[in-house]
């Protein structure tokens, strides 16, 4: 070992306060890389194998009734490689000791469970007999919220008939990674539960010998999914095809995607943040180390030490901080995305999730890490190799303080000796102090930036759950009904208010841009329900035309006043020309809206109901949901009290685990920037403070003249802060939302308070750290150095 290393490693122990405080900053950084990019890449290898080992389809298509034979033509369109045919049927269950509505999709497979696309992967028992009408797969989320098991029974109502079922087995499929009962907000595996019975079973319980209605098709390598779409559309049509999709319209695909394209958002925004900070550190603590060794350097130069292995001694001072950062990054960063892949195997019906990450990730955050210390160092290596041996050996020149504007504006305003001392000081290094301020600003800034997703979900609470949603139970049907359903719920006791609403699927087209969707309808008098936007307004229907969400509106390219071509995707398939009288700046979907006499005319006739809104007596609740059981034309009952309570538990467990890491990130930045801001403070101001110490001034007063410049410095970043993180919580909104799903902007003035608060009891914290040194200061040992 040289002597510089030497050197170098006694400097790392003397400094290592600082160099640990670096250390943390690049590893928040480090670790919020690895962790991010680490789940991304698993979640992406997960769905890969998932898809590719269980056949997941590439396009689908649904129907009311075609002949099985369909699948024969559907094989001739070119492109396609392989194609199946099921059916898919809608159930009512009753459990023991249960009200509440339970509901479940029941899906057709061949004998024993086999089939060719979509393929159960079976974690207990075995697949359903194919004639088998007892006998059923049912999803393991399904199973375990219930308590259910291999042998289990329960009673279930396909098609008008009750059915006794008995689980054979238990089993996960790639089309239902994320599931969602119609209606409902969020899943809820309590109440909605993935079944798979024998084909020929399906077909006797719900009257579809020989015929299906939906369909799964793989495509060939280079094939157009858009004319393969086209082709299958057209050839579904006629059996009341409701719209062929791909892959990427996929509910449960695309509530997955969506959660890949946040963890991107994550990797882009959140590290850059902490190594921006942390090379203004580095640059910051080896500028001042250099200055204070200027001394040592001339000696190093007399004695023959090129300019190159002085450079590189402190270059390393700055890498070996970096590989320090590095290595609590990649234990923390690994830790931390094994404990959100387990939060993502809760929350996605996988039935593997392994969280591994490969070599290039930890070597990429690393480079980047390097780079932003090297980066921070190359200020301070310029200023080593500039020195000459007989500058550098000479006392730097001492510093001349002028009556300037600070000191002017001190005196008007009666600012005190000690006073004077801070804002001089301040003044006198105004990049120095401008750092600092920049790199706490930005610590509250991410912290604000996190906060304000609870005031977002609280927000989405109040405007979807409580202005919206007025009713408390939303009845689906079967099949669409007429006006004669609504009299018989009105009818039932302990219900106080009745509403029709439908959604007829539609493709809108505009030029070259054409979009499948929903047109909601409601009564321009209807009170249980109502169109909020983003800025928490409501939005009353119009009178004609449709209004559309501005997603949709900007995947169509269109803006009020223009006409778009709509085609109903039910029923006899009618086109119409309406103008878009409004865009709506939603939170939710991408869909359409209307009056309901605008549907009756795009209809050429009374719209059926497809589902109504019901208000009632919470006395008569029980009552009320036995009673919509026993109706065979209600296909299920979603209850606005359990989907709120259950959206707060899945706030509870994703955004508040997230927020509670991003909060120890923030402090990470806080403690880092402060905590070397005022070891550099006390170093600088050393023999300042001992001599006040001579001169008769108290411990206190003493202490004032280091901590009040870190107070101050402090004080003026939290509107700095406040302010970054504004924006900054704008750009995250922005980049983690989608189609499917966005948060809206609405901070509480509070989380500017509590973002406030944690950094200043950090501020607080550190500097009591930094006051023991003032307090156990020797004056005579500073009071002898030389200048």
């Amino acid at each position: 070992m040289t002597a510089l290393d030497r050197k170098l490693l006694r400097d790392l122990w003397r400094m290592r306060g600082q160099v640990l405080a670096i250390a943390l900053v690049i590893g928040a950084a480090m670790a919020t890389f690895v962790m991010a990019l680490g789940v991304h890449r698993s979640l992406i290898d997960t769905r890969t194998a998932y898809y590719d080992r269980s056949g997941f389809a590439d396009v689908f298509a649904s129907m009311t009734r075609a002949p099985r034979n369909i699948l024969d033509r559907v094989a001739k369109i070119e492109g396609v490689s392989k194609v199946e045919g099921r059916i898919q049927q809608y159930a009512t269950l009753e459990l023991p000791g249960r009200v509440e509505p339970v509901r479940a999709i029941i899906n057709s497979v061949g004998d024993e469970g086999r089939s060719s696309l979509n393929r159960i992967v079976l974690r207990k028992g075995r697949g359903p007999g194919l004639n088998s009408a007892d006998e059923v797969v049912v999803d393991e989320a399904f199973a375990t919220a219930n308590g259910f098991d291999l042998g289990d029974e329960m009673d279930a109502i396909i098609y008008g008939n009750r059915t006794r079922l008995r689980i054979v087995g238990i089993g996960l499929a790639p089309d239902y990674i994320y599931s969602i009962a119609p209606g409902e907000f969020v899943p809820d595996e309590s109440r909605f539960g993935i079944f798979w019975m024998g084909a020929k079973a399906l077909e006797g319980a719900t009257n579809l010998t020989g015929a299906i209605n939906s369909l799964g098709l793989t495509l060939q390598h280079g094939a157009s999914e858009a004319e393969v779409i086209r082709q299958l559309d057209a050839l579904v049509a006629p059996y009341g095809g409701t719209g062929a999709y791909g892959r990427e319209d996929h509910l449960s695909h695309a509530f997955l995607d969506n959660e890949l394209t946040q963890l991107e958002a994550m990797t882009a925004v959140i590290p850059p943040i902490f190594l921006i900070v942390s090379t203004f550190l580095v640059f910051i603590v080896l500028g001042r180390m250099i200055r204070t060794e200027r001394a040592e350097i001339g000696l190093l130069k007399a004695f023959g030490y090129t300019n190159a292995a002085i450079g590189g001694h402190y270059l390393k001072f700055a890498l070996a901080t970096a590989l320090l950062g590095i290595a609590i990054g990649c234990a923390l960063g690994y830790w931390l995305g094994f404990e959100i892949v387990g939060l993502y195997g809760d929350y996605y019906r996988l039935p593997f999730l392994f969280f591994s990450i490969s070599p290039d990730i930890f070597l990429l955050g690393a480079l980047l890490s390097v780079g932003s210390a090297a980066l921070g160092a190359i200020g301070g290596v310029r200023a080593a190799t500039a020195l000459t041996a007989a500058e550098a050996m000479s006392p730097p020149p001492p510093p001349v303080y002028q009556a300037g504007v600070v000191e002017r504006l001190g005196v008007k305003a009666g600012f005190s000796a000690v006073g004077h001392m801070i804002v001089r000081h301040v003044a006198r290094w105004p990049g120095r102090s401008a750092v600092t301020v920049f790199g706490v600003s930005l610590s509250l800034g991410l912290l604000f930036a996190t906060l304000q997703f609870i005031d977002s979900s609280t927000a989405m609470v109040e405007d979807f759950f409580f202005r919206a949603q007025r009713q408390d139970l939303t009845v689906s049907f079967i099949e669409p009904r007429n006006e004669d359903v609504v009299r018989a719920l009105r009818n039932v006791p302990g219900v106080l208010a009745v509403e029709p609403v439908n959604s007829v699927p539609v493709r809108i087209s505009s030029r070259n841009h054409t979009e499948r969707t929903a047109i909601e309808s409601a009564g321009l008098g209807a009170r249980l329900t109502a169109r909020i936007d983003a800025a928490g307004e409501e939005v009353s229907l119009p009178a004609a035309g449709l209004m559309l969400s501005e997603p949709l509106a900007r995947q169509l390219d269109v803006r009020p006043g223009e006409v778009v071509h709509v085609e109903t995707l039910i029923g006899r398939r009618l086109r119409s020309d309406l103008p878009v009288t409004r865009t709506l700046d939603e939170l939710v979907g991408t869909r359409a809206y209307a009056e309901t006499a605008v549907i009756n005319r795009l209809l050429r006739d009374s719209a059926p109901i497809g589902a109504a809104l019901v208000k009632i007596d919470p006395a008569a609740r029980d009552d009320i949901l036995l009673r919509l059981r026993e109706m065979p034309v209600v296909l299920g009952v979603t209850e606005r009290a359990a989907t709120l309570q259950l959206f707060e538990e899945v706030v509870e467990d994703n955004i508040l685990t997230m927020v509670v890491i991003y909060i120890a990130f923030a402090g990470a930045i806080a403690v880092g920037v402060i905590y070397n801001s005022a070891r550099i403070l006390f170093s600088e101001r050393a023999r300042e403070l001992a001599t006040l110490r001579v001169l008769g001034y108290h411990r206190r007063e003493v202490g004032i003249v280091l901590l009040g410049e870190l107070a101050l410095l402090v004080v003026v970043a939290v509107p700095v802060g406040c302010f970054l993180g504004y924006w900054m919580a704008q750009l995250m909104v922005a980049m983690f939302s989608s189609d499917l799903f966005r948060l809206p902007f609405a901070p509480d003035r509070s989380t500017y308070g509590y973002a406030s608060m944690v950094v200043l009891a950090t501020a607080l914290g550190t500097a009591a750290l930094v006051a023991r040194r003032v307090n156990g200061l020797d004056m005579v040992a500073v009071l002898k150095a030389r200048d």
